[in-house]
């Protein structure tokens, strides 16, 4: 059912991208892809309650081998930097979850700060 006069826009939500909601530049060799990237991170649920952290966490930017999500937030940071970027559930664990720790389609905040880069 759809309200008179309101327009029903046809919106994939699988295009919705991250949401940077804060970022502080770093220095030095940026990550890109196929860079091999060190973090500290928080996974933070919407109420502010973190449900992942890593520290020193280490993987190959790109490859496929984190979530969608953490590999577009990290893309184009500078040791040093710190990122802030809200994530839609399709950029992540989506319908499933991530066992008892992360509801189906929730929206996470990923804290990450860049370590090095190599």
């Amino acid at each position: 059912m759809s309200l008179s006069g309101c327009v029903n826009p046809d919106i994939n939500i699988e295009e919705t991208p991250i949401n940077v909601v804060s970022d502080s530049p770093g220095r030095g060799r940026m990550a890109v892809d196929g860079r091999i990237v060190y973090i500290d991170y928080k996974v933070l649920m919407p109420n502010g309650d973190e449900v992942l952290s890593h520290k020193d966490w280490r993987f190959v930017l790109g490859k496929g081998s984190v979530v969608e999500g953490m590999d577009d937030a990290v893309k184009g940071m500078r040791p040093g930097g710190v990122r802030v970027v809200k994530c839609p559930p399709h950029k992540h664990w989506g319908r499933n979850g991530y066992g008892k720790k992360i509801p189906p389609n929730t929206t996470l905040t990923f804290d990450i700060k860049l370590n090095r880069v190599e």
